[in-house]
């Protein structure tokens, strides 16, 4: 999991120690697309961008 690209949410979920239901939250709120894409109905989040998202916040 560490060489990829695009997680799933419940991968993100497990990887970065946030719940998936604030993922999804997180993600509702993207509407830039920045930090995921939209695969159908799968989400794929980012990790790049939203590990420098992560960065950046002081709270979630």
């Amino acid at each position: 999991m560490q060489e990829k690209v695009l997680l799933s949410v419940a991968e993100a979920s497990h990887l970065f120690g946030i719940g998936q239901h604030r993922l999804r939250k997180i993600i509702g709120e993207d509407y830039d697309c920045k930090y995921h894409l939209t695969l159908g109905r799968v989400i794929k989040i980012k990790r790049k961008p939203f590990e420098e998202y992560l960065n950046k916040v002081q709270a979630i």
